[in-house]
């Protein structure tokens, strides 16, 4: 069935001589994997850079329900970056959040909400010109919502990671982040953003399976410091 949608790429792999995998998030269908042929060869139909991680792509593809890889039919940017393949602080902080959503986007299923939310999130990082040094905190935690083990509060964050022994970032005014809009500006010393984000990271890994270990953290800690 052909089916139009909006999505966000989430990484890929390449696959044979000239093609890839592609893992997008869609607003239609949730997480959905797409076996793109041919891709990496001179007379592509569709060129490489569409599918770097983040991408925002309006889609027309071929959407079998309980088929492992689907097809893309037409595919191109509704938001073209201006900034953030340009931008070395960006571009850590992107790479840094495909990593993590790679992890936890597991739904097969729409959540127009979450695609909202993501495709907000990255035009917002896209377009800022000053204070987004905690945007991937804020991004965080408003994700863990989205995904159904969000904190209501600060206390009841930092009561779940004493709970099971981690070490509690030492912030006071962890609410005032987490509640401000993109964009507030809260000031944060480089050694209280590395660990509140050690804090989130912790966080993450309580409640969801096979979390694991960041990659690219050490560079975003390297980027941002």
């Amino acid at each position: 069935m052909l089916t139009k949608t909006q999505g966000i790429v989430i990484s890929y792999m390449r696959y044979r001589e000239t093609s890839i995998l592609v893992n997008v998030y869609t607003a239609e269908m949730g997480i959905s994997s797409y076996i793109e042929n041919g891709v990496r060869s001179a007379k592509a139909k569709h060129k490489m850079a569409l599918f770097q991680p983040l991408t925002l792509l309006d889609l027309e593809v071929y959407h079998k329900p309980g088929k492992g890889l689907h097809r893309i039919s037409e595919a191109k940017c509704f938001f073209p970056y201006q900034a953030i393949p340009f931008d070395i602080a960006k571009s850590s902080l992107a790479l840094f959040l495909s990593e993590v959503l790679s992890k936890v986007l597991k739904e097969e299923e729409a959540n127009p909400a979450l695609f909202e939310f993501l495709s907000h999130s990255m035009q917002y990082l896209d377009r800022a010109e000053s204070n987004f040094e905690n945007f991937h905190l804020q991004f965080l935690w408003q994700l863990a919502a989205f995904l159904g083990f969000g904190a209501g509060n600060a206390a009841e964050f930092y009561q779940q990671l004493k709970a099971a022994g981690c070490i509690v970032p030492n912030f006071t005014e962890l609410d005032a982040l987490i509640h401000a809009d993109y964009g507030h500006p809260i000031v944060l010393h480089r050694a209280e953003r590395k660990e509140l984000l050690a804090g989130m990271l912790n966080y993450y890994q309580l409640h969801m399976e096979n979390f694991g270990e960041i990659r690219s953290l050490q560079i975003l800690q390297e980027v941002l410091a």
